[in-house]
């Protein structure tokens, strides 16, 4: 990502002035985040921790690709009135500082685990992980096992699904396309070009006052690094979680699936409900965001899993 680094900051010089107009425009609409920031080595990680702290088991909330915390504003506050929850933005996301290099799921998985480790989380954890968050939390179950309790995994990718390995034409085609994309955004995104054409990192139409937060973070230069980052870096990621120990056979996993037909992606949601002796999968009829489309599947299974822990 040298060469992308180069490229933008020649970029960001040469159009000074529509750099200009961007930070004033992120100035303009800048909001502080919905919780607090943990401070682990030298940055922070922006985290929403919510529920009763006498709770036996605490519910770990992971977004997908390109999405943050926001993405449970739903979701969280239901689950708290059960339970402890914990979601969080990965490092360039939301409002957690960007990172220099490589951003791996294992860089991921540490983050936590010291986020977790300073916000004193009681253990067990419940982790939830929609599509990448989803392989991000299988490799921390995998990294450390005595201190998971249940798995839920909310249309999860795959490993192979990033594995150039693994590709058909088409699906390599599809990767390079939205490589370019995101490439394109970041070394973009300090002349606000995608704030012009419309195209924010995360959601468009979710519910105000949420989609605030969005028009702000879903703008900021460190965003679009973080998805690129994140996308550029996701083979890597993906053979890290095929290199990890095999999880606990015995270790309750719920697998809920969209009604996404698509051959590759059913064969990558039958094997991840194959994953333990104890996983059970959920076929639904909503697309691939389930937890904002029907979000009281994904509440009623956390609830479920908790129950049945106990």
């Amino acid at each position: 990502m040298k060469k992308e680094k180069i490229i933008k900051t020649t970029l960001g010089f040469l159009g000074f002035p529509l750099t200009l107009v961007n930070m004033y425009s992120n100035k303009k609409n800048k909001v502080n985040g919905l919780g607090n920031l943990v401070k682990i080595n030298d940055r922070v990680i922006h985290t929403i921790d919510s529920g009763s702290d006498d709770s036996k088991y605490t519910v770990i909330l992971d977004a997908g690709l390109s999405c943050c915390s926001i993405d449970w504003y739903y979701i969280q506050p239901q689950v708290s009135e059960f339970s402890k929850v914990i979601s969080f933005d990965r490092a360039g996301y939301g409002w957690s500082s960007s990172v220099k290099g490589k951003y791996t799921s294992e860089n991921v998985v540490e983050d936590l685990l010291k986020v977790l480790e300073k916000l004193n989380s009681k253990t067990p954890y419940v982790l939830v992980g929609h599509s990448f968050g989803g392989l991000n939390m299988r490799l921390f179950a995998s990294k450390y096992p005595e201190k998971v309790a249940a798995l839920i995994l909310i249309d999860s990718v795959h490993e192979n699904r990033y594995l150039s390995s693994e590709w058909d034409e088409e699906r390599k085609n599809i990767h390079k396309k939205n490589l370019r994309l995101f490439r394109l955004g970041y070394i973009t995104s300090s002349l606000g070009i995608p704030r012009l054409l419309n195209q924010p990192v995360g959601r468009k139409r979710l519910p105000e006052p949420y989609q605030k937060y969005i028009n702000y973070i879903g703008y900021n230069p460190k965003t679009f690094e973080a998805v690129y980052k994140e996308f550029f870096y996701s083979e890597e990621s993906a053979f890290q979680l095929k290199e990890s120990k095999p999880l606990n056979k015995e270790l309750p996993i719920t697998v809920l699936s969209s009604n996404n037909n698509d051959v590759s992606w059913v064969e990558h949601q039958n094997i991840l409900s194959n994953l333990t002796n104890n996983t059970v999968q959920i076929k639904t009829e909503d697309g691939h965001s389930i937890h904002l489309e029907n979000p009281e599947i994904v509440i009623d299974t956390i609830k479920e899993v908790i129950n049945e822990l106990d």
